[in-house]
């Protein structure tokens, strides 16, 4: 366990520690009108009042509660207010006793008997999160009577996780959404929603208002998350001027709670501990303090679950889970500030996306569409900056920087080599010109990506490309993929690319597939596939495309990674939908697709659990299940071949769409339901001859006697009969095959040599002598 504050100015020093045999979870403060400190301690068991005092940090009082991993505890004059997810209601204690005695209650209001969460804005209480009002915010008035809260309105749009509220305005975390929704209160009997606004990554855990009340911060409870900077100068439009990671873990940690106090971001950030960020300059976030808690590293929930900054004595309490309760005395010092403009040397154009670092620091910064960057550290000094990005010559700078000051940089960088480019895409068989055509040129080594679209000539052009070698990959719905690696230089610069008709998707660019649903998270997405594990570090699901296909990415549920629970399907469905498909040119036309599946219940023992992943064929007024996967552990990659659209559309007049479609029945996060999708297909089966259809395995004939065989037969397509003759064309029968699975005997009326025939709507598609003596 590190005491120290690393790359940073911010001193924070141990006053005291207290160690705690339950687990810990929230924490907050109180003073007494004669100037006494308390802690206020949430433990799984209860709540613990420490007097702060002396460093020995003595327990004060225990005040017993049922046992929840989640407690939440604020303030309101001399009472303090505490929410627990396991029953019994709302906690209210009477501090007013302190230091000799309190009072407390276990109260149900409104039919609440669980909270996640609360806030506390002059006389009004903002509970989260509870087991009715579906979730969401429920304000009660304090001021009649502390001891007994009124009800007063809820707001039930979306399940809410935490609030901060200032005035007449609450900024709600809506985590299972991923939405920063703000709320006006001016009318509190009738909330109205300004604005819910979702963003990348985001899993809305906290929200805090900055001192002036025009920037909010919000964490997402998801490793490698961001604390992201609000500007509310329009509160119908959010919009993130910067954000942070945790420097000590490179950024790996979940960062869980985030509070303000004199524009400095006090951060409980679990197995990281405690951070201190400058916030004076919300779009230049800079860390400038840290107290590490936890001897654990990256990314896990444990360590710091929550800190309190607010003390008149200006020390900061930290509950860390497992180590107990640290008190801890601050010497806040600002940031050092580099900001600067970046432009091309050539064209003086701002650049946008330049990466800026600060050299043998986790400190980067990418330029604004304006080529503006802003950065910073903690500690004063001269540092070399790098500035980067594909295209251009790497350039560094020696800059000097020191606390409070803004350093200014600008920078012109030269850009590498440049060519036109020219690419054609036409259809191989009509050599016509394709339009809307997809294309991606990806760097060596993923350096760098580029995403172009041809015009209604075919074409795509761009005037100024870096010359290199790139994998080209070019696609559009009702085509085949074409891929290849090519150089780009002053010689070649001009590409064409043939097309083959045909249904085909690796998912590597977007073709179209469009997804619905409910489902509160977890929904169908395309990316590079990020692994789920167990606790134990066992992989679940798998963490990477197919290993042979175009491309890195799938469809998959969700794709945060980290734990199974972090980013399943969860309290509702999600579906994802081809584009149409016009299959009249193919004689018998089949799908091929790859799959994952991972469904088990946290209630049952880990068993697997009543969820499901379907695929479905539809012409949009009929749909037809064409397969069903359930109870699996199905986490690799698993191949699926030939569902036969005739079986269920047999003239294919029609558009066809598939459906990939996977629910969560248990409410709650109960159920893991991760799926995934890939390498799908369709592709042309029709067979000309019987031993084709033998050796495809879709039909065979197992002997039984001299005369007597198993005709034998999987999911075939409507219309086939087969008949059994002599070699001089007598029929001797002549029997319908049905399309569903199946098998019937074939009888010889002595031994001898046959000739089966296979008839589809009269038409004999298909010989082969039989000879019942071999």
């Amino acid at each position: 366990m590190s005491a120290a504050c690393l790359q940073a100015q911010t001193t924070l020093s141990l006053f005291g520690q207290k160690d705690y045999i339950p687990e810990l979870n929230d924490i907050w403060g109180y003073a007494d009108q004669n100037g006494n400190e308390f802690a206020l301690v949430g433990l799984q068991t209860g709540v613990s009042i420490v007097d702060l005092s002396v460093s020995t940090l003595p327990e004060l009082h225990f005040i017993p509660g049922i046992q929840s991993v989640w407690r939440d505890l604020k303030t309101y004059g001399t009472h303090a207010y505490v929410t627990n997810e396991s029953g019994n209601g709302l906690l209210i204690i009477d501090l007013s006793g302190l230091p000799g005695s309190v009072s407390y209650k276990d109260t149900i209001i409104d039919g609440i008997t669980t909270a996640h969460n609360l806030y506390i804005e002059g006389d009004q209480m903002y509970l989260t999160g509870t087991n009715n009002n579906g979730g969401g915010i429920v304000r009660f008035d304090l001021g009649a009577d502390p001891w007994n809260p009124v009800f007063v309105s809820s707001y039930t749009e979306r399940y809410v996780h935490d609030v901060y509220v200032r005035h007449d305005t609450a900024y709600s975390a809506e985590i299972s959404d991923g939405f920063l929704t703000v709320i006006d209160y001016t009318d509190p009997l009738f909330p109205q929603v300004l604005s819910s606004t979702p963003y990348l990554n985001s899993f809305t855990h906290n929200t805090w208002l900055n001192d002036s009340g025009n920037v909010v911060f919000t964490t997402d409870e998801l490793a490698e998350a961001y604390i992201y900077s609000w500007d509310l100068s329009d509160p119908s439009n959010p919009r993130i001027l910067d954000g942070i990671r945790s420097s000590l873990s490179s950024g790996g940690a979940i960062p869980h709670n985030v509070h303000v106090q004199n524009d400095y971001l006090i951060t409980s950030y679990y197995r990281d501990g405690l951070h201190v960020t400058d916030a004076s300059r919300p779009h230049n976030l800079v860390e400038v303090g840290l107290y590490d808690t936890s001897p654990l590293e990256d990314d896990g929930f444990n360590g710091a679950w929550g800190a309190y900054p607010f003390l008149p004595s200006g020390r900061i309490l930290v509950s860390d889970i497992e180590n107990g309760l640290f008190v801890l005395t601050p010497a806040y010092q600002r940031g050092c500030y580099l900001e600067g403009v970046v432009r091309d040397a050539v064209t003086s154009l701002p650049i946008p996306g330049i990466t800026v670092k600060i050299l043998g620091e986790f400190i980067e910064d990418i330029s604004l569409p304006d080529g503006r960057y802003a950065t910073g550290i903690g500690v004063p000094g001269t540092y070399e900056v790098e500035f980067s990005q594909y295209g251009y010559i790497t350039d560094t700078l020696l800059v000097s920087l020191s606390n409070g000051h803004v350093t200014t940089a600008d920078l012109n960088l030269v850009p590498v080599g440049r060519v036109p480019l020219r690419i054609s895409v036409k259809d191989a068989q009509t050599l016509s010109p394709l339009p809307g055509v997809s294309i991606q040129l990806i760097a060596p080594e993923g350096a760098a990506t580029f995403d172009l679209t041809t015009i209604s000539t075919g074409m795509s052009e761009d005037s100024y490309f870096v010359i290199n070698e790139y994998e080209f990959i070019v696609a559009k719905w009702g085509y085949t993929y074409s891929a290849a690696r090519m150089m780009v230089d002053s010689t070649s610069y001009q590409f064409e690319f043939f097309l083959e008709k045909g249904y085909e998707d690796n998912f590597a660019l977007d073709l179209g597939w469009k997804v619905f649903g409910n489902a509160e998270r977890g929904i169908w997405e395309r990316g590079a596939p990020q692994g789920t594990y167990r606790v134990s570090g066992d992989i679940y699901n798998p963490d990477a495309d197919l290993p042979f296909d175009i491309g890195n990415k799938a469809y998959v549920t969700g794709n945060s990674g980290g734990l199974p629970f972090g980013d399943d399907v969860d309290n509702g469905f999600t579906m994802l939908v081809s584009p149409p498909m016009d299959l009249r040119s193919y004689n018998e036309p089949a799908i091929d697709y790859f799959w994952w599946f991972l469904n088990w219940s946290l209630n049952d023992g880990g068993r697997p659990a009543n969820d499901f992943l379907s695929v479905s064929i539809t012409d949009g007024t009929d749909t037809f299940e064409i397969k069903r996967y359930d109870g699996a552990f199905d986490t690799i990659w698993n191949a699926e071949t030939q569902f036969y659209f005739l079986k269920y559309f047999p003239d294919l007049n029609r558009d066809l769409q598939i459906i990939f479609y996977t629910q969560d029945f248990e409410p709650g996060n109960q159920d893991a339901v991760e799926a995934a999708i890939d390498g799908f297909r369709v592709k042309e089966t029709a067979l000309t001859s019987l031993p084709d259809l033998i050796n495809n395995g879709r039909i065979r004939i197992l002997p039984i006697s001299d005369t007597k065989a198993s005709f034998q037969w999987n999911d075939l397509p409507q219309g086939l009969s087969l008949e059994l003759s002599d070699l001089a064309g007598r029929q001797i029968s002549n029997l319908p095959i049905p399309s569903e699975s199946g098998a019937m005997p074939v009888c010889a009326p002595v031994p001898g040599i046959y000739l089966l025939k296979l008839h589809r709507n009269g038409e004999t598609v298909a010989v082969r002598k039989w000879n019942t003596l071999h």
